[in-house]
């Protein structure tokens, strides 16, 4: 199963959104409180089998005047969906260009669309729905069991026991066995507690090691049923898995949810729809790596089967996830205020955002991206926004959701392009050393880009360099030598400027006039283009060591280029 279309109104921070998955892997990402965990809660609501009870704060505003309604339309349908017995007569048709009719067609995908609607009573109503039909039909929770949705969360052990719910029990046989072989366990457990020796049990617990493994689960030896009382004495939840002895619900944070995942998927016969809250919480980047190619990898072996796909619906703040998920999986929700209504995009072209998660991808996370030009421009505004909070209430760039990013040069303007194709407010920190192409231009004004840059042909070492005192400037150079060794530097000096022995470049900047015929003007022209033809600082780290410099000759010389820039960029930032 997969969802083709999902609606929701007045659910939580969400006043309004509709969104069409269009893919089987989509990895959800946005700024904190944007709305993607009401997303997936919104989903889990409409498809899960279980009972789901509201209260005034899941109405949006808490206004329960206006009825939560969610719609959730699925395709890749199962047999027994399908199936006139079962829910077939309210079959829709979903079209090649992503529109749902009510009459379909021979080319339409076949596809069912589930209603949620809550009032003031705070009585969910879970409805099929088909304008063709009269009267929609109520949907009890076998109904929505179909439907095949898997939601990982925190954390729920409650899968991890045989108790009355769990996917473990289903899995111990078929619906009419199920019971008899669990009361003999329990007779068993009463008697000696050997639960190893109950073979649906065993071959259970075998299961869901398999399928834990398969996910990056650690085990340290291997599943098995085991007897776990609690207070409420011998109970199906007192059978639980166990790992060389140990409850499974003891284990780490991390393999309890990839256990947990996997056993619930393993459950569902065909393609499973499933939602995963912040893959990353409780594994380390490894695991969520594997994890993430594990989930990928069992759609591909499916599809090469000619079986339903399932669907991975899946947020993140890891950056570590962001880059294994890829572009092509990537969603991003942006919530307007104040009406609150949300937006779902993904990039028209993946190669300038593959290009930012190469470098930066962190800074997909952010509401407001200053694309810098490359590494050095990079550095030098992380090093310089340490200096910005005292002059902004000690407010932080990142409080305010902004971040840098690394523009890797010429693709600084795609990717900015791309950022704001997503909903993301951007800007561009560039060189002037180069004139942008006119359509260029006009594409990043159409788009709100802003561009910050230092004007009359000036690259940032030029920028730098022209405007540094004396005193300055031999900090400079002794910071390049720090850096890149004193030959390297010293050496780079002595081809470009030939009056000069090497012995004078090693003293004081402010002598080299009384040795030469350029005055201080060019000297400093001449070692700035040396600087930036010779990458001097052309490192983020290195870059970053220049921001004490830098923040000081912008103060020196508060109207130069390199200062208007640089104040531009941080009111931006701040806006």
């Amino acid at each position: 199963m997969q969802i083709r279309q999902l609606k929701i109104a007045n659910f939580r921070g969400i006043s309004a959104l509709e969104w069409r998955p269009d893919s089987s892997f989509c990895c959800l990402i946005g700024s904190g409180d944007s709305g993607k965990s009401t997303l997936l809660d919104a989903a889990e609501a409409a498809l899960s089998s279980r009972w789901f009870s509201f209260t005034e704060p899941d109405f949006h505003t808490c206004d329960t005047s206006n009825p939560i309604v969610i719609e959730a339309t699925v395709g890749e349908l199962s047999k027994s969906l399908k199936s006139d017995e079962r829910l077939g007569l309210y079959i829709r048709g979903w079209t090649a260009a992503g529109q749902l009719r009510d009459e379909p067609e021979d080319d339409d995908e076949p596809v069912l669309t589930v209603r949620l609607t809550v009032d003031a009573t705070m009585e969910p109503v879970w409805e099929l729905v088909c304008d063709r039909s009269e009267e929609p039909r109520t949907l009890s929770n076998r109904d929505r069991a179909l439907f095949g949705l898997v939601r990982l969360a925190g954390e729920d052990a409650r899968h991890l026991a045989w108790g009355q719910g769990s996917v473990l029990a289903r899995l111990t046989g078929d619906n009419r066995e199920a019971a008899a072989r669990l009361a003999e366990a329990y007779r068993a457990a009463r008697a000696s507690a050997n639960l190893s020796d109950i073979e649906a049990l065993a071959d259970t617990a075998e299961l869901a090691e398999g399928f834990a493994k398969g996910l990056g689960a650690y085990v340290e030896g291997a599943y098995e049923p085991g007897l776990e009382l609690g207070r409420s004495g011998l109970s199906s939840g007192s059978i639980a898995l166990h790992d060389s002895g140990v409850p499974l619900r003891l284990s780490g944070l991390g393999s309890r949810r990839l256990a947990t995942l996997a056993i619930q998927k393993s459950a569902i016969a065909e393609g499973a729809i499933v939602l995963i809250d912040e893959i990353e919480h409780g594994l380390e980047p490894h695991r969520i790596i594997g994890a993430i190619a594990q989930l990928k990898t069992d759609q591909a072996k499916a599809k090469d089967a000619g079986k339903p796909m399932g669907q991975v619906l899946m947020t993140t703040h890891s950056d570590v996830a962001l880059g294994e998920a890829g572009a092509t999986s990537l969603r991003v929700i942006q919530t307007f205020r104040p009406g609150r209504a949300a937006t779902i995009a993904h990039p028209n072209s993946p190669d300038p955002i593959r290009a930012l998660m190469r470098f930066t991808p962190r800074a997909m996370f952010a509401r407001r991206i200053l694309v810098t030009e490359g590494n050095t421009e990079l550095g030098l505004l992380l090093g310089l926004r340490e200096n910005w909070p005292a002059r902004h209430a000690n407010c932080p760039i990142e409080q305010l959701g902004a971040a840098l990013a690394d523009g890797n040069g010429e693709q600084a303007s795609s990717m900015a392009l791309a950022l704001a194709g997503l909903g993301y407010s951007t800007a561009i920190y560039r060189d002037s050393d180069t004139v942008l192409d006119p359509a260029i231009m006009a594409a990043l004004a159409a788009a709100g880009v802003a561009i910050f840059e230092y004007g009359g042909g000036l690259n940032t070492e030029q920028a730098i360099f022209s405007t540094a005192s004396d005193a300055l400037v031999q900090e400079l150079l002794v910071y390049a030598r720090e850096e890149r060794g004193d030959d390297a530097i010293d050496n780079n000096i002595d081809i470009k400027v030939l009056d000069l022995d090497i012995e004078t470049i090693r003293g004081d900047f402010s002598t080299w006039e009384l040795f030469t015929e350029m005055d201080g003007t060019q000297l400093r022209e001449a070692i700035a283009e040396v600087a930036g033809r010779k990458k001097w600082f052309k490192d983020q780290r290195i870059g970053r060591g220049l921001a004490p410099m830098v923040w000081q000759i912008a103060a020196e010389n508060p109207t130069s280029p390199l200062a208007t820039a640089l104040t531009q960029a941080e009111t931006w930032l701040y806006a």
